[in-house]
C-alpha cells in the first residue's frame, strides 16, 4: 500500500511513532524528520498509494489520530508548554513535554483523498502537557485518542495522569494517581489500595464509546476503565413553545473494570 520507509531503533532517537486510519480508508503515518507526517490515499487499482506530506516533524513526535470528520491530529514537541507540572519547573522533562496539533482536511471524504494538497498549518494547537518525550532514547512514543465526539484523551506520563478535553481545548476531567503493580484500584488482589486509578507511567490511551484503555508502561499492564455517565435534564417553563427543553449527558468519573 505504501512505499518502503524506515524507522531507526534508538541510536538517533527514532522509533515506532504511530499510524491512523481515516473513516474513508486514508492512512496517516508519523515518520522520522525526513518523512514527517504523511497521509496516503489511493485504491487497489494503483499501488503504492501516493502520499501528501502534511508537516515536517521533529524527532520528538508520536501519536496520530483522525476524527469522524477527517480532521487529523498529531502530537509532537514544538515548544515548551505554557504550564508545567509543579515540581518539574527545573527538571529536563519540562523541556520534553509535547502538544497536540489539529490539521483540517484540504479534500473531502467522498473524493477518497482527505489531503490532496498540503495544509497551510495546524488549524488548532492544544497547549496541553502531552508526553513527555524522552530527550535521549525512548522508542515507545506516547499515544493519544479521539472519540466520536472529537474529545481528546491524552497521557501526561510523568504525572501520572490521563486528561480528557473537548475539541475546543477545554478540560473535562483528569484521573490517575501513582500506584505500582501492588495497587489494583479496588479489584481483587489489591495489596496497596489507592484513592484513584493507580498508574506508573501511562504512555498510551485508546477509547471506545463505553471504555478507556490505558497502557501503563512501567507497570507492564493494560487497564480498562468503564465510563460512568450521569444524565442531567433541564426544562424551560413558560416558554412560548410548550414542552421545549434540552438534555445532555456528561462523563462524571471512571472506575476500574474487571
Amino acid at each position: 500500500m505504501t512505499p518502503p520507509f524506515h524507522h531507526e531503533w534508538c541510536f538517533t532517537g527514532h522509533g515506532d511513532k504511530g499510524f491512523a486510519v481515516a473513516p474513508n480508508g486514508n492512512v496517516a503515518v508519523v515518520g522520522d524528520p525526513k518523512d514527517g507526517l504523511r497521509v496516503f490515499a489511493g485504491s487497489q487499482a494503483k499501488v503504492p498509494w501516493e502520499a501528501t506530506t502534511i508537516a515536517k516533524l521533529p524527532d520528538a513526535a508520536g501519536g496520530v489520530q483522525f476524527d469522524l470528520q477527517g480532521n487529523l491530529y498529531v502530537g509532537y514537541r514544538d515548544k515548551k508548554p505554557t504550564t508545567i507540572i509543579p515540581g518539574f519547573e527545573g527538571d529536563r522533562f519540562a523541556e520534553a513535554m509535547g502538544r497536540i496539533h489539529k490539521y483540517s482536511p484540504t479534500g473531502t471524504m467522498e473524493s477518497g483523498n482527505l489531503f490532496p494538497t498540503i495544509p497551510a498549518g495546524p488549524a488548532m494547537t492544544y497547549d496541553v502537557l502531552y508526553g513527555a518525550f524522552d530527550t535521549d532514547c525512548l522508542t515507545r512514543f506516547p499515544r493519544f485518542s479521539v472519540d466520536g465526539f472529537g474529545r481528546i484523551y491524552y497521557p501526561t506520563n510523568i504525572a501520572p495522569r490521563i486528561t480528557v478535553i473537548d475539541n475546543a481545548g477545554n478540560e473535562i476531567l483528569s484521573f490517575g494517581t501513582y500506584g505500582n503493580r501492588d495497587s489494583m484500584g479496588g479489584l481483587p488482589g489489591d495489596l496497596v489500595p489507592t484513592k484513584g486509578i493507580p498508574l506508573g507511567f501511562p504512555n498510551s490511551v485508546a477509547v471506545t464509546d463505553n471504555y478507556i484503555y490505558v497502557g501503563d508502561m512501567v507497570n507492564h499492564r493494560l487497564l480498562r476503565l468503564r465510563k460512568v455517565f450521569q444524565v442531567e435534564v433541564s426544562s424551560s417553563i413558560g416558554n412560548a413553545r410548550k414542552g421545549f427543553g434540552q438534555s445532555h449527558g456528561s462523563n462524571r468519573w471512571f472506575e476500574p473494570d474487571p
